[in-house]
């Protein structure tokens, strides 16, 4: 327990003795992960959007018009087995005239006009929480298109197909940044310790002269590393959250199929503590390969 309070009096002892480029590295890494924590919050809320967008999505399954109710059950059925299909529900042709009706509002005295109902009748159903993605659903609408009685089913697969394509290049491109970043910040934390090794080579020769061992001379600089990733990280992650308060409420976002707005949410506690966690691993890493390239001991 000494020995721990004399090796982190060794590493506040360093960066005392240099604190504008303590100060610098700091502010450097907190940028680091400044930028590392919007995408961070991108990402969250991308992925919640996407749930978002699977809650609301469902299949339409619009029946031909010679249909008999014997049709409409063996379909039922069949649409029944499908795992990936929940809550079925069948809309007869007078219900969805209604339900457009409704959509139409004061301009649906234009359908006054029309005789018998032009829109078919149709199945609903909702997708399970593990098919709303495009390489499940594609195959499930050609399956559902070839049964009998099946005229056409449709799930906004255009606008969903882009949408998924964008997330998928938002979270490859967030991978791609966020390790260059990480790296980044390995590499301001290694170039710090470097120069703290540096200064300090004639009272590390004197300690190895007096019998100090490896890992006695190197504890203090890895404290060092860690409480500049930590601090780094801890305000790095302060000035996301303050930047969210500030700005997202003034923004206004557009709704997400039958939702009138979308809701932006920040990290959880749990990948905020991630975060700063990460910031003194980082800082320990960056220690390690500083040491192992500049410390030949």
């Amino acid at each position: 327990m000494v020995r721990a309070g004399y090796f982190v009096k060794q590493a506040l002892s360093h960066l005392g003795r240099s604190p504008a480029v303590a100060t610098v590295t700091i502010a450097t890494v907190a940028v680091v992960f400044l930028f590392l924590g919007l995408f961070a919050v991108a990402r969250h809320n991308l992925t919640m959007w996407t749930e978002q967008l699977g809650n609301n999505l469902q299949l339409s399954v619009f029946l031909e018009d010679d249909c008999d109710p014997a049709c409409q059950d063996l379909i039922r059925a069949q649409l029944a087995a499908q795992p990936e299909l929940s809550q079925i529900q069948f809309v007869g042709r007078e219900q969805a005239l209604d339900s457009f009706r409704e959509r139409l509002g004061p301009e649906a005295v234009i359908l006054e006009e029309l005789g018998e109902t032009p829109l078919p009748a149709s199945f609903e159903a909702a997708l399970a929480p593990g098919s709303r993605r495009p390489e499940v659903i594609t195959p499930l609408v050609q399956q559902i298109v070839n049964l009998a009685g099946v005229e056409e089913v449709q799930y906004g697969q255009d606008w969903l197909e882009r949408f998924f394509a964008f997330a998928r290049t938002t979270n490859l491109l967030g991978l791609i940044i966020g390790s260059l970043i990480v790296l980044a910040s390995m590499v301001i934390v290694s170039n710090t310790i470097r120069l703290s090794v540096f200064a300090r080579r004639e009272e590390i020769h004197i300690l190895k002269m007096m019998g100090a061992t490896d890992r006695f001379i190197k504890a203090p600089f890895y404290i060092e590393g860690v409480l500049i990733g930590l601090t780094g990280s801890a305000v790095g992650t302060g000035l996301i959250w303050f930047l969210f308060a500030l700005l997202i409420p003034q923004w206004v976002f557009p709704g997400l199929l039958s939702q009138s707005h979308i809701a932006v949410s920040f990290l959880p506690r749990s990948q905020l503590y991630l975060m700063v966690a990460g910031g003194g691993i980082l800082g320990c890493l960056g220690t390690y390969f500083s040491l192992g390239r500049h410390l030949k001991i």
